[in-house]
């Protein structure tokens, strides 16, 4: 699976404090002027990559000529020169103005052009690094640095080299240079890479699309809830709704009528046309990861879904339907807990999905939009208020009781767990964590925000219960290893007078555990769904004590396995693996 989006969700989705207006697509000045010139009587010097735009396409710039500028110390002179000119006033600015903008990254002021004014910052091309940033420090560009050419570029790469190209920046050599082509050699460790200079001007998916305008106390619905962090609504105003729908019909017409497929494989982050099987309509999405065999995830950009689509079903589109608003807004709840949604506040979610709600934030602040209350207009209470008492987990309330977190009448067994089974006849790429009792403890790679959530969840338990426990054979709970931290495990083996055997159900590791470091598992942490498979060779061979040492020094490798069959139980398969019956011959 290969990343194909461009890394800059913070870019997209950012509300304007005024009714958008239609843009035309146009050409920024500094980055059409020639810059052939300062290649012609130089030998070489290095390359920085700033975005990668397709398998054979960046955008950079040059930090260094061996023989000219440095060209780094150039822009610390145009970012001093900036930051001792006026501030600009946010609300005055307009698509298309070149400015002074500061850049975190760079920690310096750069020359750049205004793409979006969102509220109280605003999204900014870089003309010199080749990037778009979103920015809240705006200055006016002194004169004499606004008729240079932009020192930014665009790199084709003859071949798809860019996926492997992993260095920050390479060192180049010219190959040929005159005012209709810039021709460059670029050193990947012994492999030279024939690249070609061209100007940049930033892409409407590059440079972002905003929500519409937002206004606290106005009124909405909500789309979707992860947790309290990631809130989706949507305006309910009148006018909202009418051009959101208007909108939606003229970008099906036009995908209808031109329902020609893409012919090529899509950019970087792309915004594309396709037709929905979630919706059954023509919707618009940008381009996220690349699964192979010409399927793409796609993240639409009108509703918060994802959706595998095949690049023969993309239809181009121009640029005035990339450009539309897009039609929900990514926000957070006000003093938000960490905690998942689930039981009770899970049920209050699904029930409360399209009803009229109305959202307010502190409209002062530059990002006081991210973080809101919602209020349910109908039964005047407030959803935040409601959802905090239903996640909070029972060891963290007042009247939560030790029998009640530890009912010694059920017990959770593996079949409780959430848990992603694993294809008969599929191929996975996982981690072979150690071998055990002729079985082989396979890990997957699908970690994630959910799981670093479920540690602190485990951590703040564990340090609140001081209560040892006593498992039952299969019964899932947690277990302290010897590196001090706690996991959800399954208890194995259990006799009389002896250490329990347990394995974590989420990292493949094998214990031997004394009671005093075995927890009862709250319900609250069924959540997240598992990671180990327990794995039996599908094949004859004998594993012997000198197969088992060889396997020892193998531990954590990541290999390619293919699952022949589900054995049930504990998530037991059937393999095959060539990697490991290869270090077992």
């Amino acid at each position: 699976m290969m990343h194909y989006n461009l890394e800059n969700d913070d870019l997209f989705g950012r509300p304007l404090s005024t009714k958008w207006e239609k843009l035309k697509k146009s050409e920024f000045e500094l980055n059409c002027l020639d810059f052939y010139n300062r290649f012609e009587n130089c030998s070489g010097g290095e390359i920085k990559i700033e975005k990668k735009l397709s398998p054979n396409m960046f955008t950079g710039w040059t930090t260094f000529f061996n023989d000219g500028d440095n060209i780094q110390d150039i822009l610390k002179i145009i970012s001093n020169d900036i930051e001792c000119s006026d501030l600009l006033d946010i609300d005055r600015l307009k698509y298309g103005m070149l400015v002074g903008a500061f850049d975190s990254a760079t920690n310096l002021y750069g020359r750049g052009y205004v793409t979006l004014v969102a509220g109280n910052s605003v999204n900014i091309a870089m003309s010199d690094y080749g990037r778009v940033i979103n920015t809240t420090k705006i200055r006016e560009l002194p004169n004499k640095h606004t008729k240079s050419p932009a020192y930014s570029f665009k790199v084709y790469t003859k071949g798809d080299h860019v996926p492997q190209l992993k260095n920050a920046s390479y060192v180049f050599k010219v190959h040929s240079v005159n005012p209709e082509r810039i021709v460059l050699i670029m050193f990947d460790e012994n492999k030279e890479i024939k690249v070609q200079l061209k100007k940049w001007q930033p892409t409407i998916e590059e440079s972002g699309v905003p929500y519409i305008d937002f206004k606290s106390n106005s009124s909405a619905e909500l789309l979707k809830l992860k947790d309290m962090n990631s809130v989706f609504i949507r305006s309910k105003e009148k006018h909202h709704f009418d051009f959101f729908f208007s909108s939606w019909n003229n970008l099906a017409a036009y995908c209808y009528k031109n329902s020609q497929p893409l012919n090529r494989e899509p950019l970087y982050g792309e915004i594309i046309g396709f037709k929905s099987t979630l919706t059954n309509n023509y919707v618009r999405g940008r381009i996220h990861k690349f699964f192979g065999n010409s399927i793409y995830s796609v993240k639409h950009m009108d509703d918060p879904f994802k959706e595998n689509i095949n690049s023969s079903e993309m239809i181009e589109l121009q640029f005035e339907y990339k450009s539309m608003p897009v039609s929900f807004l990514k926000v957070g709840l006000k003093n938000a807990l960490p905690y998942p949604i689930q039981f009770h506040a899970k049920y209050l979610v699904e029930h409360v999905i399209g009803v009229r709600l109305s959202v307010c934030f502190d409209e002062a602040k530059a990002e006081g939009w991210k973080y809101v209350d919602l209020n349910i207009t109908l039964v005047k209470e407030n959803l935040n208020s409601i959802l905090y008492s239903l996640v909070e987990p029972l060891w963290l309330k007042d009247n939560a009781t030790t029998d009640s977190m530890d009912d010694i009448a059920t017990f959770t067994k593996y079949m409780d767990l959430s848990r992603i089974e694993l294809v008969e006849k599929s191929v996975v790429n996982m981690k072979f964590v150690v071998y055990h009792d002729g079985v082989f403890y396979m890990r997957d790679k699908c970690f994630g925000k959910s799981f670093s959530l479920l540690s602190d969840m485990i951590k703040e338990y564990c340090s609140l219960s001081l209560n040892p426990y006593l498992p039952h054979i299969d019964e899932v709970c947690l277990g302290q290893f010897p590196d001090g931290m706690w996991y959800r495990v399954i208890c194995d083996q259990m006799k009389p007078g002896e250490l329990v055997k347990v394995h974590s159900v989420d990292l493949g590791n094998i214990a031997y555990l004394n009671s005093r470091n075995i927890k009862k598992l709250p319900a609250e942490l069924l959540f997240h769904p598992t990671h180990v498979a327990l794995c039996i060779l599908d094949n004859s061979i004998q594993i012997n004590e000198k197969n088992k040492e060889l396997l020892e020094k193998y531990e954590n490798t990541d290999c390619e396995l293919t699952i022949v069959k589900s054995l049930g139980g504990k998530n037991h398969y059937l393999f095959n693996c060539p990697f490991i019956e290869e270090v077992l011959q």
